[in-house]
């Protein structure tokens, strides 16, 4: 696949729920390429199926009328097609690696959200979604009313709910994370990649509320958070 003109000012379009991490992290990425978007949100649940046809999960990215589902193969595209700066090293062993921190961070966080989920609403149907696997679909937590309750219902049933090994799993998680960065300023790497991004953009869900304690587990951590600062200031966000 041939790169853009360098020149040409694209039209760029998330679809995608603004906060949702996976969103989030294309932003980013779009933000370290120096790139202007704009999100589209969902105002139904269709709109999920109506944008992503094949899987009906978000986002998905259109520039100039391409259209890139998957957060992961969107990051490839962009590369491909906007070289610089690069979204992984160029040393191949650091980039596998960065890729597998990736892949670990959305699988792992996502899981412990969907357990939580699971703890704090009375919902058979979301029981039954997977946690490992092909990811559910999201339009579907969207139409059980799951995801606009989300901080709400951490707000107001987190006391009442036992969490407890279930925050001490995720927090262990945390330290991994913290455990992979070690001493340098990004992940296995003196700058930022694809690897940071999808960190900092579901660290952000802790910051915001989407996770319970997830401030809490944050503010305990400030290599992480020094690290979500960063980020920010290296690519401008």
């Amino acid at each position: 696949m041939s790169a853009r003109d360098p020149h040409a000012t694209p039209e760029v379009t998330i679809y995608g729920p603004g906060q949702a991490p996976f969103v989030v992290k294309v932003g980013l990425a779009l933000r370290m390429k120096k790139l202007a978007y704009q999100v589209v949100e969902p105002s139904s649940a269709e709109d999920f199926q109506r944008w992503n046809p094949e899987t009906g999960l978000l986002p998905v990215l259109d520039v100039d009328g391409v259209r890139i589902a998957d957060s992961s193969k969107i990051l490839d595209w962009l590369d491909a097609q906007f070289p610089e700066p690069p979204l992984l090293a160029r040393d191949p062993r650091t980039a596998r690696a960065q890729r597998a921190l990736e892949q670990w961070t959305g699988e792992t966080f996502y899981y412990y959200w969907l357990r939580w989920l699971r703890a704090l609403f009375d919902l058979p149907k979301v029981a039954e979604l997977p946690t490992t696997g092909a990811s559910p679909m999201i339009g579907e937590l969207a139409r059980l009313g799951v995801l606009s309750r989300v901080r709400e219902a951490i707000a107001e049933r987190a006391g009442d709910v036992d969490l407890g090994h279930l925050d001490q799993e995720f927090e262990r998680r945390l330290d991994d994370l913290t455990g992979f960065l070690g001493t340098r300023p990004y992940f296995h790497a003196d700058r930022v990649s694809r690897a940071d991004l999808t960190v900092v953009a579901f660290l952000r869900s802790l910051e915001s509320g989407h996770i319970p304690g997830g401030p809490r587990m944050l503010a305990a951590r400030p290599a992480l958070r020094a690290l979500m600062d960063r980020v920010d200031a290296e690519i401008g966000a």
